[in-house]
Order: structure tokens, then C-alpha cells, then sequence
């Protein structure tokens, strides 16, 4: 009911506050906890400890997992001011105007150097993505292994021929999500007053998620003997001749603006 009325403070509301989703990283590690009712958080608000973990009877920690929220509710675009406007506020603050341009670029930030540094405890990766599609909020939930070539692959490029980061921004649903091999092991489907419409729950979490064709260009279609008729394909299918994609890691960020 709480979430409800701030829905509507935010719907109705002119002053550009962005009421709802605002602290999700510590959904993400109650969720952990829940997969694994035996694993235990850090306390830790930084980035000094594992998210999640077991210990033995010493106390001393055997395997952790790295716990990952990206939410893609995130303030939208005016298409006639182009100012940003919190998710749900139906009228622009600046113009009046009720037309907007959904932003969709929230991404996963997985830190290179501790994926090595602790890659014997690290087991794997635990992603919570939310979104919103015509008011239905989705809550997936989906297990990257740690040992996975490709993922590996692809953290290592990262650390070893980026000049300016060592953060893997992830996108979801991107070349690079299918192609490490994400596990589908919950999908949650509510409306805005908070009624559950669907789940899906793979307890035993081992049903790769197919992979999606329409991330790949005409040329990797063609490398990896894909007709354009496969929407998708398993990904086991397709796992072993999946190859990294060149990539300008050092280009600069931009200007950036406040107004």
C-alpha cells in the first residue's frame, strides 16, 4: 500500500521527486538470501566485501556470489523540452507537455580486477533486472557462472586492454548477456497496485536462456551459419562459437551537462 501511494504521489506529481525504485541494491541481496536460504550478506554498504556468501563451521568463507541490480525504471525524456522526467509523472515539470521518449540504458557494472582477484570463491553472478512494460512490472532474476569462457573472456578484455575502466558495463538482453550464458531462475510479473500476474521459478537453475538472434548482425549471422528464419536458438547451440566482438575500450565519456 506504501509503494502504491507513492506511485501516485509520483503519477500526479510536478516537482520532478522520483519517489519509487529508488534503493534496489539491497533487494537484490534479500533475494540471494532467499535462493539460498543458507548464505549469508556482508552489512557492508560499500564495495569493500562479497554481496552474498556461505561459510563453514570456522566462520571462514568457501563460496560468495556477486549480486547485481539494474533497474530499468528510470526517469524518461520530454519529447518536446527533452528535460528528464521521473518514470511515471505524467506531465512534463518544464513544458506541460505529456509526450516522452522511454531511456533504456541501465546496465550491470561488474568489476574486472575483483572477478580475478577472487575468482576461487567467486562461484558466479546473481542479476535482478527490473522493468516496466505498459505498467506491468517485471522482476527477472538470472545466474551467470563465473567459470563461463565467454564471460570470462569478456571481463579480461576489460581488465586487460581498457586504459580508462575496469568495469564490464552489462547490458541486459545485449550480445554480451546471451552470449555468457545467463540462467533464467525467476520472472515475476506485477500490475502497479502490486498483484502478482505471473511467475516462472527454476529452482534447479540449469535452463540456459535461448539465445536471442536480433542481437546479432547479418555478419555474425552468416560466421555462426544462422538463418535469418531463427528468432532463437538454444544456446548450447550455439556456446562453443561465440567469440568476442571488437570493441573501442578507451574512447572518451563525453561531455556532460547539468542543464
Amino acid at each position: 500500500m506504501k509503494k502504491k501511494k507513492k506511485l501516485i504521489k509520483k503519477k500526479k506529481g510536478r516537482k520532478n521527486i522520483t519517489y519509487t525504485f529508488q534503493t534496489i541494491g539491497h533487494l537484490g541481496e534479500e533475494l540471494a538470501t532467499i535462493i539460498n536460504p543458507n548464505s549469508l550478506c556482508s552489512a557492508s554498504k560499500g564495495g569493500c566485501s562479497f554481496d552474498n556468501f556461505n561459510i563453514n563451521s570456522n566462520g571462514e568463507i568457501v563460496s560468495a556470489t556477486e549480486v547485481k541490480t539494474c533497474c530499468q525504471i528510470q526517469p524518461k525524456q520530454c519529447k518536446k523540452c527533452s528535460k528528464k522526467v521521473p518514470y511515471y509523472q505524467e506531465i512534463c515539470s518544464y513544458c506541460n507537455n505529456n509526450e516522452f521518449k522511454k531511456i533504456i540504458d541501465t546496465r550491470f557494472s561488474i568489476d574486472a580486477k575483483a572477478h580475478f582477484e577472487y575468482i576461487t570463491l567467486l562461484k558466479d553472478y546473481l542479476l535482478i533486472l527490473i522493468n516496466d512494460s505498459d505498467g506491468i512490472i517485471g522482476i527477472s532474476v538470472f545466474i551467470i557462472k563465473s567459470s563461463n569462457t565467454y564471460f570470462n573472456n569478456y571481463i579480461k578484455n576489460q581488465l586487460e586492454k581498457s586504459e580508462k575502466s575496469n568495469t564490464c558495463n552489462l547490458l541486459p538482453f545485449s550480445y554480451d548477456f546471451y552470449s555468457s550464458g545467463p540462467i533464467e531462475i525467476i520472472n515475476l510479473k506485477y500490475d502497479l497496485s502490486g498483484n502478482l500476474l505471473s511467475e516462472y521459478i527454476d529452482r534447479f537453475n540449469n535452463n540456459y536462456l535461448d539465445f536471442d538472434t536480433k542481437c546479432l548482425t547479418e555478419e555474425e549471422k552468416k560466421k555462426y551459419n544462422i538463418s535469418n528464419d531463427k528468432k532463437i536458438i538454444p544456446y548450447k547451440e550455439i556456446e562453443e562459437r561465440l567469440t568476442l566482438r571488437n570493441k573501442n575500450l578507451n574512447k572518451n565519456r563525453g561531455k556532460t551537462t547539468r542543464l
